[in-house]
């Protein structure tokens, strides 16, 4: 392991130390009004919500209700689904909370709920892909991708953006969240995507690099989107450590070394100020904890950026090659 790995991996635990547990938000918060996000009318606008029925998603979702808005929780179970919303609405008594319920993994199901949702709507303000999961074993989807590619970034970020283009380009102040995970400074892209190959001479599967790859690949995706659609806001941004059923599962024990965790609240709150805030406030391509862009990169010396964690120009174009190829692929194998 050479100095660009060591560096990103102990940088991005004492900066987390510092800045991701609930002791970073208290510090964060003291900056601004955390009050003034509860007296915000977000009456007419539209927002979507992926991976809204647990942990930040749904948190997020209880926000957004609460202040009026119009609602679209999808969620991959039906069940679990209707179980967030009847939770929300006899919560809220908002009667604008409604569910798109699919797979943000798979190719069909994306392409079909963008297509209720344009039946249903005129517009979309707001877009937050909070899908996902970190998973110990390689699984594929029905697709044939490995999982957390395709849900966190294939399908879940890239096909579904891209399909809800026109109706975001209709709102008055659109911008499109990409909630990523502290765990990309670890990581570049890494310009294959792990766990496809399979076979006896296929390399051990690693959930956790699988993950940090997918959310470096978002924040780059962000960067991308936003020189290609000026007219819409697309950031990245994570929750820090929040105790959620998501980090339970990925760390077990080992979250101890995480403590104090955020509440879902401490988590969800600085995602909920993008959602809300005026677009002017929202630096385009950047990635956010606390409603501050952070540093995308902590693989130098002295938590300066470095090179370890850093994408050439040519490797970012292959990257959105590769999400454009696998997409057309994709819904060409599934027409």
């Amino acid at each position: 392991m050479g100095f660009g790995a060591i560096a990103a991996t102990a940088q991005f635990y004492f900066y987390g130390r510092r800045h991701m547990t609930a002791t970073g938000w208290q510090r964060a918060s003291a900056k601004y009004d955390v009050a003034a996000l509860s007296e915000l009318d977000l009456t007419g606008k539209v927002f979507v919500v992926t991976g809204a029925n647990s942990g930040i998603g749904f948190c997020l979702s209880q926000y957004l209700a609460n202040r009026g808005a119009t609602l679209y929780m999808a969620c991959r179970s039906k069940e679990r689904a209707e179980a967030a919303c009847n939770t929300i609405v006899k919560e809220s008594g908002s009667t604008t909370v409604h569910m798109l319920i699919g797979d943000c993994g798979v190719k069909a199901d994306v392409l079909r709920m963008a297509s209720e949702l344009g039946t249903l709507e005129t517009k979309v303000d707001c877009l937050v892909c909070n899908a996902g999961a970190l998973l110990h074993e390689r699984t594929q989807t029905v697709d044939g991708h490995e999982v957390t590619f395709a849900t966190h970034l294939l399908c879940g970020s890239y096909l579904l953006s891209k399909e809800l283009l026109p109706l975001l380009k209709k709102a008055s102040e659109p911008r499109v969240l990409f909630v990523s995970s502290g765990g990309m400074y670890n990581t570049k892209w890494p310009g294959t995507v792990i766990g496809t190959n399979s076979g006896k001479n296929a390399p051990k599967y690693d959930g956790t690099r699988a993950y940090a790859y997918a959310k470096r690949g978002q924040v780059l995706l962000a960067e991308q989107l936003t020189s290609r659609h000026p007219s819409i806001k697309f950031a990245t941004c994570h929750p820090g450590w929040t105790d959620t059923p998501g980090v339970e599962e990925a760390f077990g024990s080992s979250k101890r070394y995480l403590q104090p965790l955020r509440t879902l609240w401490q988590g969800a709150e600085g995602i909920a100020w993008l959602c809300g805030c005026p677009a002017g406030d929202i630096e385009g391509g950047a990635f956010y904890l606390d409603r501050s862009p952070q540093p995308k990169h902590l693989a130098g010396p002295f938590f300066t950026e470095g090179k370890y964690t850093k994408n050439s120009p040519a490797e970012v174009e292959e990257l959105m090659q590769l999400l454009e190829e696998q997409v057309q692929v994709s819904t060409t194998a599934s027409s």
